[in-house]
Protein backbone atom coordinates (compact mmCIF):
# COMPACT_ATOMS: atom_id res chain seq x y z
CA UNK A 1 0.00 0.00 0.00
CA UNK A 2 1.21 3.50 -0.81
CA UNK A 3 1.01 6.54 0.70
CA UNK A 4 -0.82 9.54 -1.25
CA UNK A 5 2.10 11.68 -1.62
CA UNK A 6 4.19 8.63 -3.18
CA UNK A 7 1.21 8.46 -5.91
CA UNK A 8 0.64 11.96 -6.89
CA UNK A 9 3.94 14.14 -7.23
CA UNK A 10 2.67 16.74 -9.25
CA UNK A 11 -0.86 18.26 -9.55
CA UNK A 12 -0.60 20.83 -10.98
CA UNK A 13 -3.08 20.65 -13.86
CA UNK A 14 -5.62 20.69 -12.25
CA UNK A 15 -6.84 23.94 -10.73
CA UNK A 16 -8.96 23.70 -7.84
CA UNK A 17 -9.94 25.76 -5.12
CA UNK A 18 -12.58 25.49 -2.17
CA UNK A 19 -15.17 27.64 -4.37
CA UNK A 20 -15.13 24.91 -7.11
CA UNK A 21 -17.13 22.23 -5.11
CA UNK A 22 -18.34 19.89 -4.92
CA UNK A 23 -15.73 16.80 -5.59
CA UNK A 24 -17.23 13.66 -6.59
CA UNK A 25 -15.40 10.05 -5.37
CA UNK A 26 -15.23 7.97 -8.98
CA UNK A 27 -17.03 4.81 -9.34
CA UNK A 28 -13.97 2.58 -9.50
CA UNK A 29 -13.03 3.89 -6.13
CA UNK A 30 -14.21 2.08 -2.61
CA UNK A 31 -13.56 4.14 0.97
CA UNK A 32 -12.63 2.23 4.33
CA UNK A 33 -12.35 4.00 7.66
CA UNK A 34 -9.99 2.66 10.46
CA UNK A 35 -8.66 4.24 13.41
CA UNK A 36 -6.43 6.72 12.38
CA UNK A 37 -6.33 5.99 8.59
CA UNK A 38 -8.67 6.23 5.10
CA UNK A 39 -8.11 3.31 2.90
CA UNK A 40 -8.47 3.19 -0.73
CA UNK A 41 -9.31 1.01 -2.87
CA UNK A 42 -8.71 1.90 -6.72
CA UNK A 43 -10.29 -1.16 -8.65
CA UNK A 44 -9.23 0.18 -12.08
CA UNK A 45 -5.02 0.26 -10.92
CA UNK A 46 -5.42 -2.41 -8.13
CA UNK A 47 -3.95 -0.61 -5.96
CA UNK A 48 -4.50 0.55 -2.28
CA UNK A 49 -3.83 3.84 -0.83
CA UNK A 50 -3.97 5.41 1.74
CA UNK A 51 -4.62 8.52 3.75
CA UNK A 52 -4.80 10.02 7.43
CA UNK A 53 -7.85 10.63 8.76
CA UNK A 54 -7.41 14.21 9.69
CA UNK A 55 -6.33 14.41 6.39
CA UNK A 56 -8.73 13.37 4.15
CA UNK A 57 -11.68 14.26 6.76
CA UNK A 58 -10.19 18.21 6.12
CA UNK A 59 -12.32 17.46 2.47
CA UNK A 60 -14.99 16.69 3.61
CA UNK A 61 -17.14 19.77 3.27
CA UNK A 62 -16.42 19.49 -0.98
CA UNK A 63 -17.05 15.74 -1.30
CA UNK A 64 -20.77 15.14 -2.42
CA UNK A 65 -22.39 12.73 -0.33
CA UNK A 66 -20.11 13.45 2.84
CA UNK A 67 -21.38 12.71 6.63
CA UNK A 68 -18.94 13.01 9.03
CA UNK A 69 -18.80 10.42 11.99
CA UNK A 70 -20.50 10.45 15.10
CA UNK A 71 -19.09 13.21 17.12
CA UNK A 72 -16.79 14.44 14.60
CA UNK A 73 -17.39 18.57 13.75
CA UNK A 74 -15.87 18.89 10.29
CA UNK A 75 -14.51 22.30 10.50
CA UNK A 76 -12.28 21.66 13.72
CA UNK A 77 -11.17 18.40 11.45
CA UNK A 78 -10.16 20.64 8.90
CA UNK A 79 -6.30 21.90 7.28
CA UNK A 80 -5.13 24.77 6.44
CA UNK A 81 -6.95 26.05 3.55
CA UNK A 82 -3.55 25.57 1.10
CA UNK A 83 -3.16 21.93 2.46
CA UNK A 84 -6.88 21.11 1.51
CA UNK A 85 -6.36 22.55 -1.66
CA UNK A 86 -3.19 20.49 -2.43
CA UNK A 87 -4.80 17.06 -1.29
CA UNK A 88 -7.77 17.64 -3.54
CA UNK A 89 -5.69 18.42 -6.69
CA UNK A 90 -3.23 14.94 -5.72
CA UNK A 91 -6.64 12.92 -5.61
CA UNK A 92 -7.38 14.45 -8.71
CA UNK A 93 -4.64 14.12 -10.27
CA UNK A 94 -4.79 10.28 -10.11
CA UNK A 95 -8.59 9.96 -10.34
CA UNK A 96 -9.52 9.13 -7.26
CA UNK A 97 -11.69 12.04 -7.22
CA UNK A 98 -13.41 13.64 -9.78
CA UNK A 99 -15.38 17.62 -10.34
CA UNK A 100 -17.70 16.06 -12.86
CA UNK A 101 -20.47 14.30 -11.54
CA UNK A 102 -20.72 11.78 -14.42
CA UNK A 103 -19.36 8.09 -13.36
CA UNK A 104 -19.60 9.31 -9.86
CA UNK A 105 -20.72 8.54 -6.76
CA UNK A 106 -21.37 9.55 -3.01
CA UNK A 107 -18.44 9.53 -0.83
CA UNK A 108 -19.22 7.48 1.83
CA UNK A 109 -17.03 4.37 3.57
CA UNK A 110 -18.25 1.07 2.60
CA UNK A 111 -20.72 -0.52 4.59
CA UNK A 112 -21.10 -4.21 4.93
CA UNK A 113 -21.97 -6.76 8.61
CA UNK A 114 -19.23 -9.10 8.99
CA UNK A 115 -20.44 -12.07 9.06
CA UNK A 116 -21.13 -14.00 12.67
CA UNK A 117 -21.68 -18.01 11.28
CA UNK A 118 -19.06 -20.15 9.43
CA UNK A 119 -20.02 -22.57 6.83
CA UNK A 120 -19.41 -25.95 9.66
CA UNK A 121 -18.72 -29.53 7.80
CA UNK A 122 -21.30 -30.77 6.05
CA UNK A 123 -21.22 -34.97 5.17
CA UNK A 124 -20.35 -35.34 1.58
CA UNK A 125 -20.38 -38.83 -0.06
CA UNK A 126 -17.87 -40.23 -3.01
CA UNK A 127 -20.30 -40.57 -5.54
CA UNK A 128 -21.41 -36.59 -5.08
CA UNK A 129 -18.20 -35.63 -4.93
CA UNK A 130 -17.34 -37.21 -8.52
CA UNK A 131 -20.36 -35.92 -9.04
CA UNK A 132 -19.04 -31.73 -8.83
CA UNK A 133 -15.86 -32.92 -9.51
CA UNK A 134 -15.57 -31.42 -13.32
CA UNK A 135 -17.55 -28.30 -12.20
CA UNK A 136 -15.06 -27.83 -9.65
CA UNK A 137 -11.97 -28.45 -11.89
CA UNK A 138 -13.66 -26.49 -14.65
CA UNK A 139 -14.09 -23.07 -12.27
CA UNK A 140 -10.52 -23.13 -10.82
CA UNK A 141 -9.50 -23.33 -14.30
CA UNK A 142 -11.23 -20.40 -15.06
CA UNK A 143 -10.19 -19.04 -12.36
CA UNK A 144 -6.60 -18.78 -12.92
CA UNK A 145 -7.00 -17.76 -16.39
CA UNK A 146 -9.05 -14.97 -15.60
CA UNK A 147 -6.50 -14.07 -12.93
CA UNK A 148 -3.57 -14.40 -15.30
CA UNK A 149 -5.20 -12.67 -18.71
CA UNK A 150 -7.34 -10.41 -17.16
CA UNK A 151 -7.24 -7.08 -15.17
CA UNK A 152 -8.54 -6.88 -11.44
CA UNK A 153 -10.94 -4.04 -12.76
CA UNK A 154 -12.11 -6.50 -15.48
CA UNK A 155 -12.41 -9.59 -12.88
CA UNK A 156 -14.74 -7.63 -11.04
CA UNK A 157 -16.93 -6.44 -13.87
CA UNK A 158 -17.23 -10.33 -14.84
CA UNK A 159 -18.41 -11.41 -11.47
CA UNK A 160 -20.41 -8.53 -11.35
CA UNK A 161 -22.37 -8.82 -14.64
CA UNK A 162 -23.20 -12.74 -13.77
CA UNK A 163 -24.80 -11.60 -10.40
CA UNK A 164 -28.30 -11.21 -11.13
CA UNK A 165 -30.13 -8.19 -9.79
CA UNK A 166 -33.28 -7.57 -8.26
CA UNK A 167 -33.97 -10.92 -7.45
CA UNK A 168 -36.64 -11.55 -4.42
CA UNK A 169 -36.12 -15.00 -3.77
CA UNK A 170 -33.84 -15.91 -0.81
CA UNK A 171 -30.05 -17.43 -1.19
CA UNK A 172 -30.39 -21.41 -0.56
CA UNK A 173 -28.23 -21.29 2.38
CA UNK A 174 -28.58 -25.42 2.51
CA UNK A 175 -27.84 -25.84 -0.55
CA UNK A 176 -24.73 -23.31 -1.06
CA UNK A 177 -23.45 -25.26 2.12
CA UNK A 178 -23.73 -28.48 0.98
CA UNK A 179 -21.54 -27.57 -2.06
CA UNK A 180 -19.51 -24.95 -0.56
CA UNK A 181 -18.29 -28.22 1.48
CA UNK A 182 -18.15 -30.08 -1.40
CA UNK A 183 -15.61 -27.73 -3.21
CA UNK A 184 -13.45 -27.55 0.05
CA UNK A 185 -12.84 -31.70 0.32
CA UNK A 186 -12.04 -31.18 -3.94
CA UNK A 187 -9.83 -28.23 -3.32
CA UNK A 188 -7.39 -30.86 -1.11
CA UNK A 189 -6.71 -32.57 -4.97
CA UNK A 190 -6.23 -29.03 -6.98
CA UNK A 191 -2.19 -28.36 -7.13
CA UNK A 192 -2.03 -24.59 -6.36
CA UNK A 193 -0.90 -22.55 -3.63
CA UNK A 194 -4.72 -21.31 -1.42
CA UNK A 195 -4.61 -18.13 -2.13
CA UNK A 196 -8.05 -15.53 -0.78
CA UNK A 197 -7.96 -13.95 -4.47
CA UNK A 198 -8.01 -17.30 -6.51
CA UNK A 199 -9.90 -19.32 -3.87
CA UNK A 200 -12.67 -16.88 -3.44
CA UNK A 201 -12.84 -16.31 -7.02
CA UNK A 202 -12.88 -19.77 -8.00
CA UNK A 203 -15.84 -20.75 -5.24
CA UNK A 204 -17.53 -18.16 -7.06
CA UNK A 205 -17.33 -19.72 -10.26
CA UNK A 206 -18.15 -22.85 -8.76
CA UNK A 207 -21.16 -21.83 -7.00
CA UNK A 208 -22.31 -19.86 -10.64
CA UNK A 209 -22.98 -23.07 -12.03
CA UNK A 210 -25.74 -23.67 -9.47
CA UNK A 211 -26.46 -20.29 -10.21
CA UNK A 212 -26.15 -19.66 -6.39
CA UNK A 213 -24.52 -15.81 -6.16
CA UNK A 214 -23.10 -14.90 -2.33
CA UNK A 215 -21.27 -11.83 -2.00
CA UNK A 216 -17.43 -11.35 -2.94
CA UNK A 217 -15.93 -9.24 -0.32
CA UNK A 218 -12.98 -7.44 0.51
CA UNK A 219 -11.51 -5.82 3.62
CA UNK A 220 -8.28 -4.26 4.58
CA UNK A 221 -6.55 -3.72 8.14
CA UNK A 222 -4.39 -0.64 8.28
CA UNK A 223 -1.64 -0.81 10.70
CA UNK A 224 0.09 -2.87 9.80
CA UNK A 225 -2.22 -2.80 6.20
CA UNK A 226 -3.16 -6.33 5.15
CA UNK A 227 -5.79 -6.67 2.37
CA UNK A 228 -7.86 -10.07 2.32
CA UNK A 229 -11.14 -11.43 0.56
CA UNK A 230 -13.98 -14.22 1.25
CA UNK A 231 -16.72 -15.49 -0.16
CA UNK A 232 -19.91 -14.37 1.84
CA UNK A 233 -23.49 -14.59 2.03
CA UNK A 234 -26.29 -13.28 4.72
CA UNK A 235 -24.16 -13.46 8.31
CA UNK A 236 -22.38 -16.57 7.20
CA UNK A 237 -18.86 -17.05 5.49
CA UNK A 238 -18.83 -19.89 3.24
CA UNK A 239 -14.57 -19.87 2.91
CA UNK A 240 -13.07 -18.66 5.81
CA UNK A 241 -13.57 -18.20 9.73
CA UNK A 242 -15.40 -15.66 11.27
CA UNK A 243 -12.17 -14.74 13.57
CA UNK A 244 -10.45 -14.25 10.63
CA UNK A 245 -12.26 -12.10 8.82
CA UNK A 246 -13.54 -10.00 10.99
CA UNK A 247 -10.04 -8.98 11.72
CA UNK A 248 -10.73 -7.00 8.29
CA UNK A 249 -13.16 -3.94 8.21
CA UNK A 250 -15.20 -4.19 4.41
CA UNK A 251 -14.06 -1.89 1.77
CA UNK A 252 -16.05 -3.45 -0.55
CA UNK A 253 -18.45 -6.10 -2.04
CA UNK A 254 -19.88 -7.56 -5.09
Amino acid sequence: MRGINQEAAASSDFDWSPSDHPLFLQSHIFLCRRKRHWVILDVQRDKYLCIGRRQFESLGPWLHGWKPATGQDERGASLPRDDVVALAKKLLAINILSDDSECAKDACASAYCLPTETLGDTPTSRRALLGLAPRFFRSLSQASRQLRTQCFAAVVSDVQARKPRGLTAEFEMDRARCLSSGFHKLRLFYDHPYQCLFDSLALLNFLACFDLYPDWVFGVEAEPFEAHCWVQSGSVVLNDTVERVCAFTPIMHI
